[in-house]
């Protein structure tokens, strides 16, 4: 019998968020945001506390995609390529702005990955 091994990595966009980060009510709209795009996307909790910028470039640069959102414990939220320096992120929101510019901002990751004009 043949077996074959396959890698079921599917390139992601990658969001951090801060381990302390407590409330987590609007995150949904960012990934909704993603998933209108048709990109899927990874979310994963980091053990140390650290800055939104810091968290978004770590994330980025985990991407097979490039592209990583970090939510910090104050609920700032940035979005960045892993191109760009770590404290020059592309779009800053925070978790408690609208829920249309929380959508915006998942919406924009997925044009950065398809090369899309952005939503403002």
């Amino acid at each position: 019998m043949l077996t074959r091994s396959f890698n079921h990595d599917v390139p992601t966009i990658y969001m951090y968020l801060c381990k302390e980060l407590k409330d987590l009510k609007n995150i949904d709209e960012i990934l909704w945001g993603i998933e209108e795009e048709g990109i899927p996307c990874k979310v994963l909790k980091n053990e140390e506390s650290l800055v939104s910028e810091k968290l978004s470039y770590i994330a980025s640069q985990l991407s097979r995609l490039s592209v990583g959102i970090g939510i910090d414990k104050t609920g700032k939220v940035t979005l960045t390529l892993n191109k760009l320096k770590e404290n020059e992120p592309l779009f800053v929101a925070h978790i408690d702005d609208s829920l249309n510019t929380l959508r915006n901002l998942g919406s924009n990751a997925g044009r950065l990955v398809k090369g899309i004009a952005f939503k403002l």
